[in-house]
């Protein structure tokens, strides 16, 4: 048995500041060996029509192990390993890449095409860019993973929005990790599950094991607020859409009351009240707004907030008919203008306490736009 470097992933931001691999990321390590292991069967059988089955021991002879964590990193070191002789490991160069070695390329191929908005590899058929759904599903809206070569530092860089992209190139719905509080407002043993309501007036079924159905019902007798993790689907805009499973429910801690910092108010209900504004409301000139463009606002919004975990900002309309949405961070001042009918933002980033500026426009009717919004606001909302 011999073991030969495979792939380099490399943890960035959030937890993986400190230069350490937290356990609970350790799943992805999992993930990525099934998204190539399911690559590799599809290659094969592309490329032997002929047969009706996999060789004997082919899903077996595709072992990745952990080797080690580089001292002072978050960068797992990931080998294969073999029953063929050292050849692999004394002379890489010499052995042919096998499905595996091609996998892995075209696992980091899809990776890096997806992130720059160009079209994808054949080889990611529908079912296999499904199975993204289970890579990346740790990760934070600040983290990402570098998918890199045995050996090297730069590669493809995936994050959740390039996730979220290769998973709805396959399906209309997406699954993500949620973390909610709210208060249940009905419980159904058949059903196996309950209604929660979240702070900002959402309500949405929650699935759960018969374990946790005696807190669902604790919780909707006394309205007492409840913690709910898990897993909840997602649709095109980012949207919760229900929590298919509850992997822990647990009553509210002190202090939980606000579940997001910053404004109070609901990113929908500021929108919505946009709607009540007439023609003239600040001077002759100034428009009322469109309903389906403020709609469009409300959706933006809440996934850029969802997917990068950001605060809610302030909002409010402008006399030229432009949405106003202010965030203040620790060290900056955010302004975004956003231009309803030309669908584009016009962000504007403050330092507090010095005269330096930063400033970007946004065509968010174009690929990538919601990525580069919900990035230039997490690098300055992030305490630094």
């Amino acid at each position: 048995m011999t073991k030969s470097p495979f792939v380099t992933l490399i943890f960035r931001g959030g937890r993986f500041h400190e230069a350490a691999m937290p356990v609970e990321a350790l799943p992805e390590l999992a993930a990525y060996q099934e998204l190539v292991l399911a690559v590799a069967k599809k290659l094969f059988q592309d490329a032997n029509p002929e047969r009706r089955r996999l060789p004997k021991g082919f899903e077996a002879g595709f072992r990745l192990v952990l080797e080690r964590v580089d001292p002072g990193s978050a960068v797992p070191i990931v080998s294969r390993l073999s029953d063929e002789p050292a050849l692999r490991t004394l002379f890489p160069a010499a052995v042919v890449p096998d499905w595996f070695d091609k996998a892995r390329d075209v696992v980091e191929g899809g990776i890096g095409a997806a992130a720059k908005d160009k079209p994808l590899p054949t080889e990611l058929s529908r079912e296999i860019l499904a199975r993204f759904n289970a890579f990346g599903r740790t990760l934070g809206g600040d983290e990402s993973i570098v998918v890199a070569q045995p050996g090297k530092r730069e590669g493809a860089v995936y994050d959740r929005l390039v996730r979220r992209k290769l998973v709805l190139q396959a399906q209309a719905t997406y699954e993500d990790d949620v973390n909610l509080l709210g208060e249940v407002r009905a419980a159904d043993k058949d059903a196996e599950g309950f209604v929660l309501r979240t702070a900002d007036g959402r309500k949405l079924d929650v699935r759960i094991p018969p374990l946790f159905f005696p807190l669902a019902l604790r919780s909707l007798g006394e309205a007492a607020l409840v913690r709910v993790r898990g897993t909840g689907l997602y649709d095109q805009d980012g949207g919760l859409v229900k929590v298919t499973m509850a992997t822990d429910v647990s009553l509210a801690e002190e202090g939980d009351e606000q579940t997001r910092p910053g404004c109070p108010t609901p990113v929908a209900a500021q929108v919505e009240s946009l709607k009540a504004l007439a023609p003239g409301w600040f001077d002759e000139s100034s428009p009322a707004y469109d309903a389906a463009s403020l709609h469009w606002l409300a959706r933006l919004l809440t996934g850029v907030l969802d997917g990068f975990q950001l605060p809610r900002p302030y909002i409010y309309p402008t006399p030229e008919g432009l949405a106003r949405a202010e965030w203040s961070g620790t060290s900056w001042e955010i302004v975004t203008s956003f231009d309803l009918g030309a669908r584009s933002a016009d962000v504007m980033a403050a330092r507090n306490g010095s005269q330096e500026m930063h400033e970007i426009t946004v065509p968010l009717g174009e690929p990538g736009g919601e990525s580069k919004l919900g990035r230039f606001l997490t690098e300055h909302l992030a305490t630094h």
